[in-house]
């Protein structure tokens, strides 16, 4: 697989962005930390390294240390797993691409890269905003996942019959430098926590490599996807 940078160099390029505004931003929340309790949840993503064995910052990886062929969207550099199918996804008004579908036959995984501020702890923030604006769920909660604390639900749905279904969904939120990675697991990979869809896809999402790129952007905004050949 593709050759490791170390994070701290990495980390330090980043830092050097944005640094006036960043700071600001940080002590902000910092004098907030300061005075809020923190929950298990929190306490499980600071717990440890999540991103150890991926998914990886442009800047903490040689693409040249091998010949494996992968997709590149400009925010997410993917790696084809067989069997899967892989699809973009434009926002509603057309303007943009915003996340990438990767399917098989019983199952999918919903991919989107959004800004977040480098003082860190934006998943909790995203996570809550899920659970917030969750409407018709049977089932919401939090739970252990394979990236820290991850969003777990099953939502009522009506197909153009009117017939009533139920879809479950898990949702991975994965924080790296000023960048959160939403991937939203449905079908089998959903219901089945160690099954092997979910274990499939749990290697995919490991293997994204994600590109923010610096200028500056709003915190929960979506990093625009672009398509582009195959390295």
């Amino acid at each position: 697989m593709f050759g490791r940078k170390k994070k701290v160099e990495a980390q330090d390029s980043v830092d050097e962005i944005d640094e006036s505004a960043d700071s600001a931003q940080a002590a902000e929340i910092e004098e907030a930390d300061e005075t809020a309790e923190v929950d298990e949840w929190t306490e499980l993503d600071l717990s440890q390294d999540w991103r150890l064995d991926g998914p990886f910052d442009i800047d903490e990886v040689d693409l040249t240390a091998d010949d494996v062929k992968r997709i590149d969207l400009g925010a997410m550099i993917l790696t084809p797993e067989q069997g899967m199918t892989i699809t973009l996804v434009a926002s509603p008004n057309k303007e943009i691409l915003h996340a990438i579908v990767n399917s098989s036959p019983k199952s999918a995984v919903q991919l989107t890269v959004f800004a977040a501020p480098s003082a860190g702890n934006f998943r909790a923030t995203m996570r809550d905003e899920i659970i917030d604006h969750t409407e018709n769920a049977k089932v919401i909660e939090k739970g252990k996942g394979p990236f820290g604390t991850e969003v777990r639900r099953v939502v009522t749905t009506t197909d153009d019959n009117g017939r009533e279904g139920f879809t479950p969904m898990r949702d991975w939120l994965i924080e790296g430098p000023r960048w959160v990675l939403n991937a939203r697991l449905l079908g089998q990979a959903a219901l089945e926590e160690h099954g092997p869809d979910a274990i499939l896809l749990e290697e995919f999402v490991r293997n994204i490599i994600v590109r923010r790129g610096d200028e500056a952007m709003v915190p929960g905004s979506v990093v625009p996807l672009s398509a582009r050949e195959e390295k």
